[in-house]
């Protein structure tokens, strides 16, 4: 928000909070109408749950009033309201409404009410990170006192309507909802006080309005992410935003967009063109130019332009492209502070060069850079000094050889080190792990590193992601992993590890815990709970014992609280970093499945493959937002449980290889999202429960089951030899081959195998997109 503007907001507000009179008894009345109607979370409220009809109404919180004792302030943000704002709320009866803040709530499953032009005084309105659904009302445009309107974060659909008779509005936010549509000039005609206009993250479409660059005020526009099209040689280039077009980045804009045109505007410091349709002409650039920011990312560039002769140039993002060869040396400038050539086909490093200290991201990801380590050898002279740079080091999916140099630690700030997928050998530094103060996230995952860990993980370790998966590590983990109390993601699958569980090593911070594959051995004994839990996976080892020595009913973080537990954004995801998000590769079907975001609700547990025994838990009941259970390959007894008839977003079970007894629970029948079920290779008895869903499953996900009978086994018995032994068929098919589908709608991709079935598949996208 730009100073005017904050200014104006706090007059606003300050003038709201300072004039506040004795309360009158109808406005008390509709105060504790309103409080009766909303179901609110009494647990976190700061209002609502005081207001208890004692006491002047004025002084209760989050209620101002004016010198008569209307109200007309009510600030219920993050207030826990669930539910839907009744058409004849008595919300709409207190008319004299300045401020409404309902944002950070949960009104997921309804429409923005359509009476807030009862509000006629209403100035500021914040209806944010809400869940609202539907079009925007028409009746928000009559508010012709209105000045802050913020509906963003949304699920908002159909058109935006036109805010012309609002004369006296200057901000707008829209942002990050499912608008359509295209824009008219009537849109913000006549809106000459409007300062910032906020539509990005929608899907909007046609030409820009000539008329929105000629508004008088305005200075903050944003318009990325959407789909606007046409030429930009059609869009007015004016001084409202000579000092920076990023609103232009992710459209559909096309043609070729010569940069030598904007050197007249001296004082362009930011030029954003990226994710669209664009060629970019690079030629002729003088060095005149101020430009501090340009990102040319997905622009179809087959060659380095020439960007000589930008002195002042620190943010140089030219990713997504065609570039292929050396990277040039004079692109490191001397004041280069964030560099990003990631997915091109860059093979090395133009010598000499030099690194300067200024920088502070460097990402080369997904290259061909088939060199030893690079980048931490200047030259044979190289100081202390050289090294203070790369606060985020992104060299992941490359051909990198050779070691890690103990050099690396002394970058005295590093935060995020992602070496994942290449070829690098040896041993990991000590020093990395017991220096590294400032260190968040350490990716390692996919090389050919050896060997076992100290115990050095420092006192204040920093780590919220420890990735070490698909090496060859063996040893203990660490009980020094313990100090890192922010870990919020630890993979270690697919290693030599062989130790018991590790329970004195893992934080209670953790959120996704893989130890797949490996020699883990013995019970499961811990007295730690994971509240935050929503993925474990400790498949494919030699684990023991019974499972209710795990506190099931402890993992919040696998429980539905509310239909808000669905809802998405993109802050959602599961992230160490603004510059890292978290994946991780799970087993489907017996199909590796690669999330490469982690939602809050894509909840997995997997303890297939190990030698469990006794009964299935009846406390996983509780854990209402599990999607995915595996416990096949054990040889877990007695009857299923009724309670995994609670777990109704359930998609896939499996229980195979086992030595269950009794009926099938028809509480299974009632599970609508399963996709997947397989119960073969147990000592189940008995019908199989009929149901419309229940028929969609094949005999293969019943045989092995010598007492069950009906269909889809066609009435008869079916006396199948036992189940194979886990160590027999508890990997992963090797003939599996793993491509990405893009979903455009939500930028998710998903690696998977080619034996998934489209049923399956459908589901696991519902769950994960």
């Amino acid at each position: 928000m730009s100073l005017s503007i904050l200014v104006r907001f706090l007059y606003l507000v300050l003038f709201i909070v300072f004039v506040d009179g004795q309360c009158l008894d109808d406005q008390q009345k509709l105060l504790l109408e309103l409080r009766s109607e909303f179901k609110f979370n009494s647990s976190i409220s700061q209002g609502l749950e005081h207001w208890n009809g004692t006491g002047d109404c004025c002084e209760w919180k989050r209620v101002k009033c004016d010198d008569s004792g209307h109200v007309i302030s009510l600030l219920l943000n993050s207030e826990g309201i669930s539910g839907r704002i009744g058409e004849s709320s008595a919300l709409f009866r207190l008319t004299y409404l300045s401020r409404l803040d309902l944002s950070s709530n949960d009104f997921t499953t309804t429409e923005i009410p359509n009476q807030f032009h009862h509000l006629p005084n209403l100035a500021i309105l914040d209806l944010s990170d809400s869940g609202f659904k539907g079009p925007i009302p028409s009746t928000l445009a009559n508010l012709t006192e209105l000045v802050f309107l913020e509906l963003s974060n949304n699920f908002l659909t159909g058109s935006i309507p036109s805010f012309h008779n609002c004369k006296n509005l200057e901000s707008i936010k829209l942002s990050d909802n499912n608008l359509m549509g295209s824009l008219s000039h009537l849109h913000f005609q006549g809106l000459t006080n409007l300062y910032s206009l906020d539509l990005s993250h929608n899907s909007l479409n046609g030409t820009i309005p000539h008329h929105l660059f000629g508004l008088p005020s305005i200075h903050d526009l944003y318009l990325s992410n959407n789909q606007f099209s046409g030429q930009i040689e059609e869009i007015s280039i004016v001084e409202p935003f000579s000092d920076g077009f990023e609103w232009l980045s992710d459209n559909l804009f096309n043609a070729t967009f010569e940069l030598n045109k904007i050197q007249s505007l001296t004082n362009l410091s930011e030029l954003t063109l990226s994710n669209n349709n664009l060629s970019i002409d690079t030629t002729n650039m003088s060095s005149t130019s101020n430009l501090y920011t340009l990102h040319m990312s997905s622009c179809n560039l087959h060659d380095f332009p020439n960007l000589r002769n930008l002195s002042y140039l620190a943010d140089l993002d030219l990713s997504n492209n065609h570039l292929r060869g050396d990277i040039p040396s004079w692109i490191w400038g001397s004041g280069m502070s964030s560099l990003n050539l990631s997915l091109n086909l860059l093979t090395d490093l133009q010598k000499p060069y030099h690194i300067p200290t200024s920088l502070d991201t460097l990402d080369l990801h997904s290259n061909l850079l088939s060199c030893e380590f690079p980048l931490l050898r200047p030259d044979a002279n190289a100081s202390e000094s050289d090294y203070y740079f790369a606060n985020f080091l992104f060299l992941a999916n490359n051909r990198l050889t050779g070691v890690i140099p103990t050099s690396i630690c002394s970058i005295s700030r590093l935060m995020v080190l992602d070496l994942s997928f290449n070829n690098l050998i040896g041993s990991i530094p000590p020093r990395l792990l017991k220096e590294s103060y400032y260190l968040e996230v350490l990716n390692l995952r996919g090389n050919n590193f050896i060997g076992v860990f100290s115990d050095t993980f420092n006192r204040k370790c920093a780590l919220k992601t420890f990735d070490v998966s698909d090496n060859n590590l063996g040893g203990k983990i660490p009980k020094s992993l313990a100090n890192c109390v922010e870990l919020a993601v630890m993979n270690v699958g697919n290693n030599n590890f062989d130790d018991s569980f590790p329970c004195m090593a893992l934080p209670e911070s953790l959120k996704v815990l893989v130890l797949r594959s490996n020699r883990f051995h013995g019970e499961l004994r811990c007295g730690k709970s994971w509240p935050d839990l929503q993925i474990l996976d400790i498949s494919s080892n030699h684990f023991s014992g019974t499972l209710d020595s795990l506190n099931f009913s402890s993992w919040r973080g696998m429980m539905l609280q509310s239909q808000a537990h669905l809802r998405r954004s993109p802050s959602d995801i599961l992230n160490a970093s603004y510059l890292y998000r978290d994946e991780v590769t799970i087993i489907v079907k017996n199909v590796e499945v690669r999330l490469v975001k982690i939602w809050p609700d894509f909840t997995c547990i997997d303890l297939s493959s190990n030698h469990f025994e006794g009964e299935i838990p009846n406390s996983i009941g509780n854990l209402t937002s599990l999607y995915l259970l595996n416990l096949s390959h054990n040889s877990l007894t007695h009857a299923i449980p009724r309670s995994l008839g609670a777990l109704r977003e359930l998609g896939s079970l499996d229980l195979s290889s086992n030595k269950l007894t009794g009926r099938i629970p028809d509480e299974l029948t009632k599970l609508d999202f399963l996709s997947f079920l397989n119960l073969s290779y147990n000592h189940l008895t008995g019908l199989i429960p009929t149901s419309s869903h229940f028929q969609t499953f094949s005999a293969d996900s019943f045989e092995g089951n010598a007492g069950l009978s009906g269909f889809p086994l066609n009435g008869s018995f079916n006396p199948h030899p036992p189940g194979p032994s886990p160590s027999e068929d508890s990997e992963p098919k090797d003939e599996e081959i793993e491509w990405e589908y893009v979903f455009a709608a939500f930028g998710y991709v998903v690696g998977f195998g080619s034996m998934m079935d489209s049923v399956m598949l459908q589901e696991l996208e519902r769950k994960i997109l």
